[in-house]
């Protein structure tokens, strides 16, 4: 059964960056930057003409949003 998990691409110095929650079964997703849809959900990035890295610990506390949101995303589909 497919579940919603937190994936991320680069690291926080690193540009370019990507921060989302997808489906555990999306493995184009998974190996692609952006692809963002109903199966992938954009959590923070740094595409497009302003590519800016982010602090360690601002990369911490948005993977944390990211975990938040895929274990509501997982409740509720367990209802």
């Amino acid at each position: 059964m497919s579940t919603w998990e937190v994936h991320t691409k680069g690291a926080a110095d690193y540009v370019p960056f990507e921060i989302c929650v997808i489906r555990s079964d999306d493995t184009h997703g998974k190996r692609s930057y952006g692809r963002f849809g109903e199966t992938k959900l954009l959590i923070s990035h740094n595409g497009g003409p302003c590519s800016w890295p982010i602090k360690p610990t601002v990369r911490a506390r948005l993977t944390e949003v990211a975990q938040a949101v895929a274990d509501e995303l997982n409740r509720q589909e367990q209802r």
